[in-house]
């Protein structure tokens, strides 16, 4: 019966052997393992001194139970001594864990930082490239209005140059004939000059001849013209094009006309170099109109706009043409309109703009009050 319930509480403790929270302990002697706690058990093995146990638990008065390589037994605990070796070991390995996992977090923040300057700096090259190409443009318009204002000086001074030399003979030959007239006497001078032409009427004396009259009449270069109207939002035919859109953006570029003129206006949105712009809309706007440009694709945009009124139309060649016939102007704006979305902490931001037009009385006609003009030609090139 002894050896049965040895076996029943050897089984008891396999079982029960990780429901403690047990530690290593160090043998200080050498150690007979029992089959339960008490000298009057068997002693079933032979701890060496210095080896470590595991205590499953203490609660059996001076003995406790142990695990000693696969066999669970019983030694007298006074025996057995505190070895924290193994617990450093597991605490320092839960450290490093612990380290392990901050340092991949941190890792991931220094990723997320560098993501987000990257972003940036890739925001800020190209705003800068915009900025630069927009001010090597200016620079290039600017240099090429100072070439003209120089060669147009410069036929101006070479036509006064001319005329100072032209009125410089006329008074040396007047002066020479003055001289020979003096010489041959005052009667000479004094003669009268009469046409060498029969006269006209009933009178048979000699009279000065008369210039009939001229009829003048103005002459409308576009009168075989086809005279055209559009509804406000419109894309004039001449033009012989279809607009770009992307619905799924929801901005616009608002445009008020003034009560003066029309407008039609031309949306361009800038490429890498000059070459590369790309038209995206035209549109045709009534006078005291509000017209909104919807669904514009990303980009940065300038615009070229034409003011006047009584729209025509005409082919030649094959290609159409259109123009304002009265007070007519055309310019090209310098302002660049920025329709990139912007990424914020609440969304996505989309830029959307007003703008308003209108011609301004002056000198008896009118002027956009812009330097900006541009000649028609320009203004119907892609």
């Amino acid at each position: 019966m002894k050896s049965i319930f040895t076996f029943i509480l050897l089984l008891v403790i396999t079982f029960s052997s990780h429901a403690q929270d047990g530690q290593y302990l160090m043998s200080v002697s050498k150690l007979s393992v029992h089959s339960g706690p008490g000298l009057n058990f068997n002693t079933i093995a032979e701890v060496p001194q210095g080896t470590q146990v595991y205590i499953m638990s203490s609660n059996y008065g001076d003995w406790s139970a142990i695990q000693y390589k696969s066999m669970n037994g019983f030694v007298l605990t006074k025996n057995l001594t505190k070895d924290s070796s193994i617990a450093d070991a597991e605490r320092a390995a839960k450290e490093a864990a612990a380290k392990r996992e901050a340092a991949k977090q941190a890792a991931a923040q220094a990723i997320a930082r560098a993501e987000a300057a990257k972003r940036a700096a890739e925001e800020a090259a190209r705003k800068a490239i915009a900025d630069a190409e927009r001010l090597k443009r200016e620079a290039e318009a600017n240099a090429a209005q100072a070439i003209a204002e120089a060669e147009a000086a410069k036929r101006a001074q070479d036509a006064t140059a001319k005329r100072a030399l032209a009125d410089t003979e006329e008074t040396r030959r007047a002066l020479e004939e003055a001289n020979r007239r003096a010489a041959k006497g005052s009667a000479v001078t004094s003669a009268p000059i009469e046409s060498a032409s029969p006269s006209y009427g009933s009178s048979t004396t000699t009279s000065t001849p008369r210039a009939a009259s001229i009829e003048v009449s103005r002459e409308d270069k576009y009168s075989s013209w086809e005279k055209k109207t559009y509804k406000s939002g419109a894309t004039p035919k001449s033009f012989n094009f279809k607009g770009k859109f992307d619905y799924k953006l929801d901005n616009y570029l608002k445009i008020k006309v003034g009560k003066n003129t029309e407008v039609v206006v031309k949306m361009y949105k800038m490429g890498k170099t000059k070459a590369d712009d790309e038209l995206v809309r035209v549109t045709y706007i009534n006078s005291n109109t509000t017209q909104f440009i919807r669904n514009v694709p990303v980009g940065e945009y300038y615009l070229k706009i034409a003011y006047g009124r009584d729209w025509r139309e005409t082919v030649v060649d094959g290609k159409k043409f259109g123009t304002f016939t009265k007070n007519a102007l055309y310019e090209e704006g310098k302002q660049i309109l920025d329709f990139n979305t912007v990424k914020t902490s609440k969304g996505i931001n989309v830029p959307s703009y007003n703008l308003a037009l209108d011609l301004l009385p002056s000198g008896g006609g009118y002027s956009t009050g812009s330097e900006d003009n541009i000649s028609a030609e320009k203004f119907n090139a892609n």
